[in-house]
């Protein structure tokens, strides 16, 4: 559900109205409505046993994350802090998913005492001794599957040398830990974000169900009741509906599948399109007649971190608001998009066309739910930009 130009002017100017956005700087517009609709799309789609923790490190304002726990989703932890994010929002300790790579012994001594029913997703054979005996939660053991995917290098986390998760060739020594920590209940792998091509994840999954379907099966043999009951297949794939829906259909004929329980970790797919800024224009200056003017606003590497500081290709699609109406029709022009951080790189666009610019005027960026306001830079010690949840 994409956010209009006339839909975010329409937020804007309702908020202005109303008295409920004051900053003249910038403003962060999260639209309920389009949360609701994404929301309902994975609902929708995936099988009736499937719980979707919504990752927390997409987006993670307090009102947003309340708002998915009133839907009744789960919410995907990658710190601890985050379990406490979580928790505040009101979530029941059982839909809370906790992934850190570097859990501390502390960490999982207060999720024992403190968050009974939790999920920990074990990132390595090494964590599984730090466990206390009897662990009051649930304990998954998250499986490397080293399958090639299209997320490219900064994404990828399949690799051989990656740090998450336990190479699925180490297949006998998963097997083992497994029947050694009774408690393992579920398997759980990411292999990484920005994912377009779907067969990855099939793979994935088809080979983790098979090792969890292994893993039951010796602990039958040795008389261990407890099973691998849940597969927790993470997220990172760039969805649509009519994507999601092919990759569903996929998914439920592999074989074995309908044993497990499921758990999802979506959050790009449901975060990314909910969101816009407004900032106020606060300079347009001219410093060469043959070169782009520079429109500096008041959000930049601080707030888009990912596409300042990588050479990601992330695009937040831009439109203007004029302050005063033009008799004319206005002319369009090329433009430097620059922040208000003192530092030469701080720059969003280059040689962009919009329509003339003038100081006073608003410059809406859209696309901007996903792993922006989560993401807010303290360089500068800058405050972060007012939040409107409508």
């Amino acid at each position: 559900m994409k956010i209009s130009k006339q839909v975010a002017k329409a937020y804007y100017t309702d908020a202005i109205n109303r008295g409920i956005c004051s900053s003249d700087k910038a403003v962060v517009f999260y639209s309920k409505d389009a949360l609701d609709h994404q929301l309902n799309i994975l609902k929708n789609t995936f099988p009736e046993q499937t719980m979707h923790a919504i990752a927390i490190k997409t987006c993670n304002h307090p009102k947003v994350l309340k708002h998915i726990v009133e839907r009744g989703f789960g919410l995907e932890a990658a710190s601890f802090e985050e379990v406490l994010l979580a928790k505040e929002a009101g979530i029941a300790n059982d839909k809370i998913v906790f992934d850190s790579p570097v859990k501390t012994r502390n960490e999982i001594l207060q999720c024992h005492n403190d968050f009974p029913g939790i999920l920990l997703n074990a990132n390595a054979l090494e964590e599984l001794s730090r466990y206390p005996e009897n662990f009051n939660g649930r304990i998954g053991l998250r499986i490397n599957p080293l399958v090639n995917n299209s997320g490219g290098a900064f994404f990828n986390v399949a690799t051989a040398n990656s740090k998450f998760g336990v190479p699925i060739t180490k297949r006998q020594d998963i097997i083992d830990h497994c029947l050694q920590y009774e408690s393992i209940s579920c398997l759980h792998f990411h292999i990484g974000s920005n994912l377009t091509d779907l067969s990855p994840n099939i793979e994935a999954i088809s080979k983790v169900a098979t090792l969890a379907f292994e893993i039951n099966t010796k602990r039958r043999e040795k008389g261990i009741s407890n099973q691998i009951a849940t597969l927790d297949i993470g997220g990172g794939i760039e969805f649509d509906q009519e994507r999601m829906e092919a990759f569903v259909k996929s998914l439920v004929q592999i074989p074995n599948i309908q044993e497990f329980k499921l758990i999802t970790e979506y959050g790009n797919f449901i975060h990314k399109q909910n969101s816009f800024v407004v900032s106020h224009v606060e300079y347009v200056i001219s410093n060469a007649a043959d070169l782009a003017e520079t429109v500096f606003i008041h959000v930049g590497a601080d707030l888009f971190v990912r596409k300042v500081y990588s050479d990601l290709d992330i695009e937040y699609p831009c439109t203007v608001l004029h302050a005063t109406p033009s008799a004319s029709p206005r002319k369009e022009k090329s433009y430097n998009i620059v922040g208000p951080l003192c530092f030469a790189g701080d720059v969003l666009m280059r040689d962009i066309k919009l329509t003339e610019i003038e100081e006073g005027d608003k410059l809406f960026l859209y696309n901007t739910g996903a792993n922006t306001l989560s993401m807010w830079s303290g360089h500068c010690s800058r405050t972060i930009p007012e939040f409107v949840f409508c």
